[in-house]
């Protein structure tokens, strides 16, 4: 299991088309390269989720 990134962490929210051709639906993933290059962090619903779990992770105070 790889250990805690280095801070700075940073993180980059990419949008992905997820669904069947003509019912598609739009989910945010956050992407860092820790421990390994484009690793997926997590899979969110909406952008403006994504863009919160982005900020949690490159603060520094969290533990």
């Amino acid at each position: 299991m790889p250990g805690k990134p280095p801070y700075p962490r940073e993180a980059r929210v990419v949008a992905v088309e997820k669904g069947t051709a003509g019912q598609t639906v739009t989910w945010y993933e956050l992407r860092a390269d820790h421990p390994k290059p484009d690793s997926l962090i997590s899979e969110h619903p909406t952008e403006q989720e994504a863009l919160d779990a982005k900020k949690r992770y490159e603060d520094p105070d969290k533990n």
